[in-house]
């Protein structure tokens, strides 16, 4: 990793929201223990490259073709930048292990393709969660300095529950949870792209230059607006 990218082992969290709040409704989920449902549209892959086993969907990790959508399951859902929607999916890579450039996770998107993610990646022989969280070191005035940012990883360990991205107010933030101690935590937010239609989630699987068949599975996708 560069100089300016922290391994970081410990889980320092930022911000956490309650898992599941009253009131909240039910924009679309799938457990996939009675196949998939006809909601979803397949963007990108062949037939044989998902697939749903033992009450789990699987995808294949495969490489994004030059000039091509991201390979994914995309669900459309009706609601805006916003609203508050909470997107959650269980993701394991199952088998080999991802290599290096190797992403899986979730999505979010809008009219205009992939706004935000949420993923597990192998980032130079580790993996983590990414996006990362980005701290500013440098003095006033050097915000506009790249090499006055460090960006801390966390290990992408599968005690810390769901991948989740939850949309508020034009923001999108990457979250966890819950662990197996039923707790939440936020890493990294950033603004989106504002829009009241066209807006979805997406589970993928995709990689980089590496060799090899590789899977992961996907289980307990749900999205709730509050």
């Amino acid at each position: 990793m560069s100089s300016n990218t922290i391994l970081a082992v410990g889980l320092i969290a930022c911000f956490a929201w309650q898992g599941r709040c009253p009131g909240q409704e039910v924009l679309f989920e799938d457990t996939f223990d009675k196949g998939l449902s006809d909601k979803w549209q397949v963007v990108g892959l062949e037939r044989d490259d998902y697939r749903v086993r033992e009450g789990k969907l699987e995808l294949r990790v495969k490489r994004q073709g030059e000039n091509q959508p991201l390979p994914m399951l995309k669900v459309e859902l009706p609601f805006s930048t916003a609203d508050t929607v909470i997107a959650s999916v269980d993701v394991r890579v199952i088998g080999e292990g991802l290599q290096r450039g190797d992403v899986a996770g979730l999505c979010l998107l809008d009219p205009t393709g992939v706004s935000f993610s949420a993923r597990k990646t192998n980032i130079d022989g580790y993996f983590v969660l990414a996006p990362g969280e980005v701290d500013f070191i440098g003095k006033p005035g050097q915000e506009g300095d790249p090499g006055k940012y460090t960006v801390k990883f966390w290990p992408a360990d599968e005690s810390l529950g769901p991948l989740r991205i939850v949309v508020r107010g034009a923001y999108a933030h990457f979250q966890v949870g819950p662990s197996a101690e039923g707790g939440y935590k936020t890493f990294f937010h950033s603004a989106i792209r504002e829009s009241n239609k066209g807006m979805g989630f997406g589970v993928m699987a995709t990689g980089g230059t590496g060799t090899g068949e590789r899977w992961v599975r996907f289980d307990n996708f749900r999205v709730s607006r509050s």
